[in-house]
């Protein structure tokens, strides 16, 4: 009887142990899946952040207008004090600088939100020699004088404003804020206020042949950054000596950060290669697909109006829509369209075409809003 009370009393504990370690057993595993949840909404949450942030970021800005004529100091041309009021804008400077010099010609400095004093300090810097650097940031002694109510100026970031053997140049901005400290997204965003206006500049100093072979995007094999605006402003003076439309149809693939962060950047390259290829096949016979960098690609409509690129715009969609990629489903765009205006130059149209697309980003994405008189 004894014994068996021993052996029932074993098999019970036995049964205990076992029940108490399924129990555990299950309960670790239901915290692992809530952990597996939390860090996949925590992953997700991230993506969002950083895709809002990239948005706001990036978002465009409306071009700069013109600089006053007091501040021109030795450059009058439109097409440079554009430049400097663009590059003091969008960086939140207090001034801004270029620099040209060229062979057989007298060297050239345009400033804007300098002093006469500040002015003859920036000058005696001359051009850098960058040595393959993409920017350098320069720091000033503040002893020059300085405008009224401002403090000295502390210090600055310069890029390359030409690209050509047979000239230099710089662009600067300057800031009278002791502690500013300028990062690769600022030497980013004053890269893309110089290819702007580079091919114009360059053209208005004859310091380079017009290119007759555009350069293409060695990942989608659109045109890239450079050959656009070269494109730009080519097809803007034909439209004005042929008295003829222009329309310029601005895009970007929303959520790219997102994208970015699920898949990766090899995949999300993958993506971008088969959004262009996409526009290249929905685009008409003569208008001109560019790459202008990340997920933003541009479209000029030569003879063609703003409505007509926002139909560009509505077949691009419908083929995305009916095309979703494996590993994320349908990708969506963003576009802001426009079309020449009388008084336009190259920024004008693209700072209106810009305009617009930020519209769209905000409106909710995958949408075109158009910019134009109709």
């Amino acid at each position: 009887m004894t014994i068996a009370v021993y052996a029932a009393s074993v098999a019970l504990a036995t049964a205990c142990v076992v029940l108490l370690f399924v129990a555990v057993r299950r309960l670790l595993s239901r915290q692992e899946e809530i952990v597996a949840v939390m860090l996949r909404r925590y992953d997700d949450r991230l993506a969002e952040f950083a895709q809002t942030l990239n948005d706001a970021v990036n978002r465009p800005h409306p071009p700069a207008a013109l600089a006053p004529e007091e501040e021109a100091r030795a450059i009058p041309e439109h097409g440079v004090m554009r430049l400097l009021e663009l590059a003091k804008e969008r960086m939140s400077a207090d001034a801004a600088v270029a620099v040209v010099s060229a062979p057989s010609k007298e060297p050239m400095l345009a400033t804007v939100g300098l002093s006469q004093a500040e002015v003859a300090q920036v000058g005696r810097m001359g051009v850098p020699d960058y040595r393959g650097a993409r920017a350098l940031q320069v720091a000033f002694n503040g002893e020059a004088a300085t405008p009224p109510g401002s403090t000295p100026i502390r210090s600055g970031l310069a890029v390359p404003l030409l690209d050509v053997e047979d000239g230099q140049g710089m662009l600067a901005v300057l800031t009278r804020a002791p502690d500013r400290r300028f990062s690769e997204l600022d030497i980013t965003t004053l890269e893309d206020v110089v290819s702007g206006t580079r091919p114009a500049l360059e053209a208005a100093l004859e310091l380079r042949e017009p290119d007759a072979v555009p350069e293409l995007d060695p990942l989608t094999e659109l045109y890239d950054r450079r050959a656009f605006h070269a494109l730009l402003d080519r097809e803007l003076g034909r439209a004005r000596g042929r008295r003829e439309p222009l329309a310029l149809l601005m895009l970007d693939v929303d959520r790219l950060t997102t994208i970015n962060a699920r898949i990766g950047h090899l995949a999300a390259d993958d993506i971008l290669v088969q959004i262009a290829a996409l526009l290249r096949d929905v685009a008409g016979r003569d208008d001109l697909p560019c790459r202008i960098g990340g997920g933003r690609f541009g479209a000029l409509l030569p003879r063609g109006d703003t409505r007509e690129a926002e139909r560009l715009f509505e077949r691009l969609q419908a083929t995305l829509r009916e095309q979703p990629f494996p590993e994320v489903g349908v990708v969506t765009i963003s576009a802001g369209a426009t079309e020449l205006m009388q008084d336009d130059d190259a920024a004008a149209l693209l700072g209106r075409a810009d305009a617009a697309l930020g519209l769209a980003k905000v409106s909710g994405r995958d949408t075109v809003v158009a910019a134009a008189h109709r």
